[in-house]
C-alpha cells in the first residue's frame, strides 16, 4: 500500500488533470498488491476446459484429460517430456470389487457404467479435476464413482483419490487404483524397495511385483529409470496400509498399478474413499534423486520416519555393535568357536542366536521353553566376554500343532480369510503354521510372556523378533478381534501398540527389541533391523534405495544370507557392501568364520570391523548420499550368485556434522590406486578401507 500510495502521489504530480489514467493505473495497482498478497504471482495452478480437453497446469506439472464422450489421460509433461504413450493412457484408471449384503461380489470397471465427463474444483491453493462414472449396483438409483486429481500451486507431484458411493449395506473390498499407462523407453528398468532394493530388466511383457509393508515391500514406492529419466509412482500413506505395486509391462508402454486389500471401515454412509494420495512424477535425473527428492520428504511426516538415529532411544549396545555373529546350535563346538570369535573381534559383538529351543526350527511355535542345556551358561560366559545376545523368536506364527494352540485357543488368535479359513503358511520345515492377528490379545499376551520369559530367566540383552519387519501384514476378516473387516493401518498400529507396550513394561534400558527385515512402518519400534532377504542374481542387482532414504533414522545390520562357502569371494564383497551402505557387519556363524580355511576373510572383516568403530559420526546420524565406482586401478571380480564387481567400491556420505567424507574399500589382497569424483588419486591397502574428505 505504501508503494501505491507513493506511485499514485507521482501520477498526481506530473499530470493532475488526467484523473482517468490515474484511476485506471492505481486499479492495476491494487489487483496486483492483493494478488501479491495472496501469492499468486510466485505460483499459480490452472484448471480450465479448452476445447476437447481439460488441462491441469502449474510451473511443474501439465496434465492433459479429454473432454468428451471417454475417458482419456492423453498427456503427462513434467521435466520437459511427456510421459505418456502417443495415444495417452489407454488403460481404464480403476478397478473396484463390491460385497453386497447377500454376497453379491462384482468387479466394476468403467465400461460397466456411464461416464459422465469431468468438471473443474477450485480452491485458492489447488485445482482438482473430478471425473465420475454412474455405476448400476442394484434396482435403486445409480451409484457414481469419482476420481480426483489436485494440483496444488506450488506441488512438484499431482494427487489422485478415488471415491464412490453405494446402497446401504455394501461395501468395497479390493481397489486397483491408479492405473497409469507410461512410454518405457528402450532399456528401462525397474527399482522395486525389495529388501535394500532391487534393479530388474523389464520386458515386453509380465510384471514386477511389491507387496507392502514386508521384505518385498519395505517402502511405498516403485520407480523406472532409464537414459532420459525416472517415473516415480508412490503411496502418502502415513498409517503403513497393505497394498501391491504393480509394473505391468504391455509392449513399449508400462502400466503403474497400486492394489489394495481394503478395510471395510474405510465405507461410511454409503461412501468408500481410500485413506491417502497417490502421486506420480517424472524427472530427467536418475532413480536415486527421484527417491530423495520425492520420498524422502515425505517419511519425515510419518510415526517412523519423524526421528533421527539419535533422537530415537536405542539401546547403547546396539549403536555400538558394528559387528554380528550367528551362532547357530547349542553345544560344545559352537560355544567355542564363538570365544574364538569374541578373541579376535573384542568387545561389543551383538549375538543372534538361533535354534536354542528344544524344537526343530520353523516347529511348534510360540513354545520355545525348557531351552537346551547349557544355553543360560553360553549366554553367561559370552556376555563375560563382551558379547551381547538376542535369542531367535518368530513374532506371527504359531504352530496349531501344539499343546497350546488347544489351550490357549489359538485359533482365536489366528487370521482368517474373508471366507472364514485361516491363514497358513509351510517353510522348509513342512510344518504347518497359522498367522497369528497383531491385535488379539491372546496373541499379545503369548508374545509378551515369551518376551518376558526370555529375558528373566535367560537374562539375554534383547529378543529377536522374526517376521514381523518382514513377512505379509494380512488382511483379517475375524469378528473378535477389535479391528474392522479388512486389510488397513490397524496390522502395523497393533504391532505399535504392543511392543510399545513391551518397551515400557518388559524391557529396562540397555535391552535391545530386533526384528527380520526393514519394512519401514516398523523402523522407530526397533533398535535394529535385520536386512538379508535382497534377491540377487546375474538378472537381478541389489541397489541402496533403503540407505538413500532411512540412514539417518535406522540402525540395520547385514546384506544377504551368507553362504556356505564364504572363501570364494563372496563374504569379502558382502562385508565391502555393507560397510559402504551403512550396515553393521557380520552376521557370520562363528563356527565357518573361525576355520583356518577363512582366515583372509577374517582378517578382512576385522579390519572392516576396526574401521567401522571409527565411523559412528556417520553411521548414528548421517546419511547414505551415493555409492561410487572409483576409476584407474581397479580390476573387476565375478562373485557367484551376485554380480562382476570393482574390487575397490566407495560411498559418499554426511556426517552428523554436515562434512562430506567418501569412504573407499579394496577388497583384494593387493593395494590399488583409485581416483575418486573430486579427481583425488589414493592408495588403498589390500583387505583395508579408508575415508577421506570430500
Amino acid at each position: 500500500r505504501q508503494r501505491q500510495m507513493c506511485i499514485r502521489d507521482r501520477i498526481e504530480i506530473i499530470h493532475p488533470n488526467l484523473l482517468y489514467m490515474r484511476n485506471m493505473i492505481t486499479g492495476i495497482i491494487s489487483i496486483l498488491c492483493y494478488l501479491q498478497c495472496f501469492g499468486t504471482l510466485s505460483a499459480s495452478v490452472t484448471a480450465k476446459n479448452e476445447n476437447e480437453n481439460f488441462v491441469l497446469k502449474n510451473k511443474n506439472v501439465e496434465l492433459v484429460f479429454a473432454n468428451g464422450k471417454e475417458f482419456l489421460f492423453k498427456e503427462f509433461r513434467m521435466d520437459g517430456m511427456n510421459i505418456l504413450p502417443v495415444n495417452g493412457s489407454t488403460t481404464h484408471p480403476w478397478q473396484l470389487i463390491y460385497r453386497g449384503p447377500n454376497g453379491e461380489n462384482p468387479t466394476l470397471m468403467p465400461r460397466w457404467g456411464e461416464y459422465k465427463g469431468g468438471e473443474i474444483q477450485k480452491t485458492q491453493d489447488a485445482s482438482t479435476l473430478i471425473f465420475t462414472w454412474q455405476m448400476v449396483i442394484d434396482a435403486g438409483p445409480t451409484c457414481p464413482v469419482r476420481i480426483l486429481v489436485t494440483l496444488g500451486k506450488d506441488a512438484e507431484l499431482p494427487e489422485w483419490r478415488i471415491e464412490a458411493e453405494m446402497p446401504e449395506g455394501w461395501v468395497i473390498t479390493e481397489s486397483e487404483f491408479p492405473r497409469i499407462t507410461v512410454n518405457r523407453p528402450e532399456g528401462a528398468k525397474g527399482i522395486l524397495p525389495v529388501g535394500f532394493g532391487t534393479e530388474y530388466t523389464i520386458g515386453n511383457e509380465g510384471q514386477l511385483q511389491s507387496r507392502y509393508p514386508s521384505c518385498t515391500g519395505t517402502m511405498q514406492l516403485v520407480l523406472m529409470h532409464h537414459k532420459g529419466g525416472t517415473v516415480y509412482f508412490a503411496a502418502q500413506d502415513k498409517g503403513g496400509s497393505g497394498k501391491v505395486f504393480r509394473m505391468k509391462s504391455e509392449g513399449k508402454s508400462l502400466v503403474f498399478i497400486q492394489n489394495v486389500t481394503t478395510s471395510y471401515a474405510w465405507t461410511q454412509n454409503k461412501k468408500f474413499s481410500i485413506p491417502w494420495e497417490t502421486v506420480m512424477g517424472f524427472t530427467k535425473k536418475g532413480w536415486q534423486d527421484a527417491a530423495v527428492q520425492w520420498y524422502r520428504p515425505f517419511t519425515f511426516e510419518t510415526l517412523w520416519g519423524a526421528k533421527t538415529i539419535s533422537e530415537r532411544p536405542i539401546a547403547e549396545w546396539i549403536k555400538n555393535a558394528d559387528i554380528w555373529l550367528r551362532p547357530g546350535e547349542v553345544n560344545a563346538e559352537t560355544m567355542e568357536a564363538v570365544r574364538k570369535a569374541m578373541k579376535y573381534y573384542g568387545k561389543g559383538v551383538g549375538l543372534h542366536w538361533y535354534y536354542w529351543h528344544n524344537h526343530r526350527f520353523d516347529t511348534k511355535y510360540p513354545e520355545y521353553f525348557p531351552e537346551k542345556a547349557g544355553f543360560k551358561e553360553m549366554i553367561k560366559e559370552t556376555q563375560e566376554l563382551g558379547g551381547f545376545i538376542t535369542p531367535y523368536i518368530n513374532g506371527r506364527l504359531w504352530d496349531p500343532a501344539t499343546d497350546s494352540y488347544k489351550t490357549l485357543n489359538g485359533k482365536d488368535a489366528s487370521c482368517r480369510k474373508a471366507d472364514g479359513t485361516l491363514y497358513t503358511e509351510v517353510y522348509s520345515s513342512k510344518v504347518l503354521n497359522t498367522v497369528t492377528c497383531p491385535s488379539s490379545y491372546i496373541w499379545r499376551d503369548v508374545l509378551k510372556g515369551a518376551n518376558k520369559q526370555i529375558l528373566t530367566e535367560l537374562k539375554t540383552n534383547g529378543v529377536y523378533m522374526d517376521q514381523i519387519g518382514c513377512a505379509n501384514s494380512e488382511p483379517c476378516y475375524a469378528t473378535n478381534h477389535g479391528h474392522a473387516p479388512g486389510g488397513g493401518d490397524w496390522w502395523p498400529f497393533a504391532y505399535r501398540s504392543l511392543l510399545t507396550e513391551m518397551r515400557t513394561n518388559l524391557y529396562k534400558e540397555n535391552q535391545a527389541m530386533t526384528t527380520e527385515e526393514n519394512a519401514e512402518c516398523y523402523i522407530d519400534l526397533f533398535d535394529m533391523m535385520l536386512v538379508v532377504n535382497s534377491p540377487h542374481n546375474s538378472y537381478t542387482k541389489m541397489v541402496p534405495l533403503f540407505p538413500l532414504i532411512y540412514s539417518d533414522r535406522c540402525i540395520y545390520s547385514g546384506y544377504t544370507y551368507i553362504p556356505w562357502r564364504i572363501t570364494d569371494g563372496s563374504l569379502n564383497f558382502m562385508s565391502m557392501r555393507s560397510l559402504l551402505w551403512g550396515s553393521q557387519l557380520g552376521w557370520v556363524e562363528p563356527s565357518l568364520l573361525m576355520r583356518p580355511d577363512a582366515k583372509r576373510e577374517a582378517k578382512f572383516l576385522k579390519n572392516l570391523t576396526d574401521f567401522r568403530r571409527q565411523q559412528h559420526d556417520l553411521f548414528l546420524g548421517g546419511r547414505f548420499i551415493q555409492e561410487i565406482i572409483p576409476t584407474g586401478d581397479n580390476p573387476t571380480q565375478e562373485i557367484p550368485n551376485y554380480e562382476i564387481t570393482p574390487v575397490v567400491l566407495a560411498a559418499e556420505w554426511a556426517s552428523v556434522s554436515g562434512e562430506h567424507v567418501y569412504l573407499i574399500v579394496n577388497m583384494s589382497e593387493q593395494e590399488h590406486k583409485v581416483t575418486l569424483p573430486n579427481k583425488k588419486q589414493i592408495t588403498v591397502k589390500a583387505l583395508d578401507a579408508i575415508r577421506i574428505s570430500k
